[in-house]
């Protein structure tokens, strides 16, 4: 059956779980707003914060990886691609209507077929990666906050920036334009752990490309990034793998592919997990296999999403 070949794309089964964790530390000062503050704050933009403390929240994780994926898409030709914002996305969210209130005895293997074979909805690679209206996402964030190490310490770690905006005409500062940010300083530490289940290995390599892009501080996290801010690093990465039984996992040093369009990827250690440089070792392979399979995928790109054409080749 048809479904068999991409039994990833439904929330059904449970094949594997990957998981990537580990410390980001801000080389830049940080500023992941609330937008201007009430009457007699104590500045202007305030960041976020949880009980006092600054949090990068799970939501600005998963906006700064699914738009830099669209873009990376984009580069290998992939068309078609959804942004993930209101009205630019494959799914409205009543696609899949007539297998929920029918009377169909697989109603999930109908939603795959209909995904695979483009009758009840065109969905792109982005969207089954991190969800739709109508479709869960396969992607994870959690909030990040402070480490132990820094927590203590974080409210010293707050600081305030005046600022003010250029008048474009004399290049002068402009009149009544002067206002107040806050931000934290530079080397403070988050945790960091992103979940991906049941994704394919060209799936994970493209967020590998993300994760490499942040580290090389081609992507940067949070608002004024124009103005010097954002950059940051990610330390103590631990990459792991959970079968859950079911074969998908690490099987004879090798993570196992998960679709016809899909390669194995060489595991560099004995065992399921994978830390510091191995971790990278890892991104890195994974990367290689979303280099390999970005042409494939851009062909079915081309054809309006229509994955069934993997099983002809």
């Amino acid at each position: 059956m048809v479904v068999e070949y991409f039994t990833w794309i439904g929330h059904h089964v449970l094949l594997r779980r990957f998981i990537i964790e580990g410390v980001v530390k801000n080389v830049d000062p940080l500023r992941v707003g609330v937008g201007r503050g009430a009457a007699f704050a104590p500045t202007d933009l305030m960041i976020l914060k949880i009980a006092g403390k600054p949090v990068i929240p799970g939501s600005t994780w998963k906006g700064v990886f699914r738009a830099t994926c669209y873009r990376l898409g984009l580069s290998r030709g992939i068309k078609n691609l959804c942004q993930g914002i209101p009205r630019a996305q494959c799914l409205k969210g009543t696609e899949f209507d007539v297998f929920e209130k029918g009377q169909y005895a697989d109603e999930i293997s109908e939603k795959i077929k209909a995904i695979i074979e483009g009758t009840a909805a065109n969905v792109c690679l982005l969207c089954l990666m991190f969800g739709s209206p109508g479709f869960s996402s396969h992607v994870y964030f959690e909030d990040s906050f402070p480490t132990p190490k820094h927590s203590g310490i974080v409210r010293k770690c707050i600081k305030y920036r005046t600022c003010v905006a250029i008048d474009r005409r004399t290049g002068a500062a402009s009149k009544r334009a002067l206002y107040t940010i806050e931000y934290v300083e530079p080397g403070v530490e988050f945790n960091f752990r992103m979940v991906a289940d049941n994704l394919p290995n060209y799936a994970l390599g493209l967020l590998a490309e993300v994760f490499a892009e942040i580290q090389e501080g081609i992507v940067k996290v949070g608002g004024h990034k124009s103005r010097g801010f954002g950059t940051v690093r990610f330390e103590d990465l631990r990459v792991s793998v959970v079968p859950c039984g079911s074969g998908k996992g690490v099987v004879d040093g090798r993570l196992v592919a998960l679709d016809p369009i899909d390669e194995d990827v060489e595991w560099p250690v004995e065992g399921c997990v994978a830390e510091g440089n191995d971790a990278w070792k890892v991104l890195r392979r994974l990367r290689d296999v979303w280099g390999k399979c970005s042409t494939r995928i851009a062909e079915i790109s081309r054809n309006n999403w229509k994955w069934s054409i993997a099983l002809k080749r």
